[in-house]
C-alpha cells in the first residue's frame, strides 16, 4: 500500500495530466499556480500566478479577472501544495506540469509556466530570509540579563 504522501504525488501528476483548468495554491508563499490549458481564436493557453484565495468559488470568479475573454471554465481542479515549493521539484511535479504545457501549448507555454514557477521559487527564498532575520516578527518574550 502506498505512503499517503506518495498517494498524493500520484493524484498530483494524474491531475496535472488531465485537468484543463488547474490552480495549485502554494500556501508557504501565499500564491497560486494556475494552468489554463483554454483557448479560442483570440486568447491563448496560459499560465500564470495570483494570490489564494479564500474560496473555491472566489477563484472561479477570478477567471473573469484574469482571462476575460474566455467564459468560466466548466471544471476547474484545485491543488494545494503545503510542502516548500522546492519540492513540488523533487517529487516530479514540475517536470509533469511543464511536460504537458509543452504538449499543449508549445515551448511558449513551457516558458510562461517555467517563469512562473522560478517566481515561486524567489517568493520562498524571501520569506525563508526574512523567517531567518524575523522581518514581520514581533517578540513576546526576551531574556533579561542578570
Amino acid at each position: 500500500m502506498e505512503q499517503p504522501e506518495e498517494e498524493f504525488n500520484a493524484r498530483m501528476i494524474e491531475a496535472l495530466q488531465t485537468a484543463e483548468v488547474m490552480s495549485i495554491f502554494f500556501v508557504r508563499v501565499g500564491r497560486s499556480l494556475i494552468i489554463d490549458l483554454r483557448s479560442d481564436d483570440a486568447t491563448g493557453p496560459a499560465a500564470m500566478l495570483d494570490d489564494i484565495v479564500s474560496t473555491p468559488e472566489a477563484r472561479l470568479h477570478s477567471f473573469r479577472r484574469l482571462r476575460p475573454g474566455l467564459p468560466l471554465p466548466d471544471r476547474l481542479t484545485l491543488a494545494p501544495w503545503t510542502n516548500a515549493v522546492r519540492d513540488f521539484t523533487r517529487h516530479g511535479l514540475l517536470d509533469a506540469l511543464l511536460e504537458r504545457c509543452r504538449s499543449e501549448g508549445g515551448e511558449s507555454l513551457y516558458a510562461e509556466a517555467a517563469k512562473a514557477f522560478r517566481q515561486l521559487e524567489i517568493l520562498e527564498q524571501r520569506y525563508l530570509r526574512d523567517l531567518v532575520r524575523g522581518v514581520g516578527m514581533t517578540t513576546i518574550w526576551q531574556r533579561s540579563d542578570p
